[in-house]
């Protein structure tokens, strides 16, 4: 005999939840269409969700009616999903909680036409100053944000990443080798933000990223 099948609940996903679209409406309307014809049936519904971050997080929307949809004995959530971690850029009310540090193990001056990383991606235009960072993508850092597409904050003052993201390191471009700017002054030791708290949060320590 056939196990009975435990009927939990019903869910959407708001596709497209902002203060000018009209298909959340439009969408909610076809949810509780399905409910109707669900409950009509005969079959309890105990818990139903419909909003996810956006959702809730724009106020203006009015696609939720408690009468409509919930009853006596069907229970409401939500699903907050990358509003917890401040990672909403439309919404400027939340902060990016997350943080991603390593620390420099090693800083060099290369000349000019001298290569760094995989593939020799890159090449010093000049002589520069090259710091490498104990994170690579095998740690969660983006391969997408070598090349000069990430940034990484360091004693305050941002630089790009140099090259190719490695497994375990990554390099950054400190400047010119004569320059005695804040790249100058990095030294073996400190400490590197790859997102956090210094305004390099997980939207735009790779701002260049398409």
């Amino acid at each position: 005999e056939s196990a009975p099948i435990e009927f939990y609940g019903m869910c959407t996903h708001m596709a497209d939840a902002n203060s000018t679209s009209t298909y959340t409406h439009s969408q909610m309307d076809r949810f509780r269409s399905l409910l109707h014809r669900v409950r009509a049936a005969g079959v309890a519904v105990p818990t139903i969700s419909t909003d996810n971050s956006a959702a809730l997080l724009t106020t203006s929307l009015t696609h939720f009616d408690p009468n409509a949809i919930l009853s006596h004995d069907t229970r409401g959530f939500v699903r907050c999903g990358g509003a917890i971690y401040g990672q909403r850029p439309a919404f400027k009310e939340l902060r990016a909680v997350s943080t991603l540090t390593a620390t420099v193990k090693h800083v060099a001056v290369i000349s000019e036409g001298e290569s760094v990383g995989y593939d020799r991606a890159y090449v010093a235009p000049m002589d520069v100053r090259i710091a490498t960072l104990t994170v690579g993508f095998a740690d969660g850092y983006p391969r997408e944000l070598g090349n000069g597409v990430g940034r990484v904050s360091i004693r305050g003052s941002t630089f790009p990443v140099a090259g190719n993201v490695c497994m375990d390191m990554l390099m950054v471009e400190l400047g010119p080798a004569e320059d005695e700017g804040a790249g100058a002054h990095v030294t073996v030791g400190d400490i590197a933000v790859l997102w956090g708290p210094e305004g390099m949060d997980v939207e735009n320590c790779g701002n260049g990223l398409v």
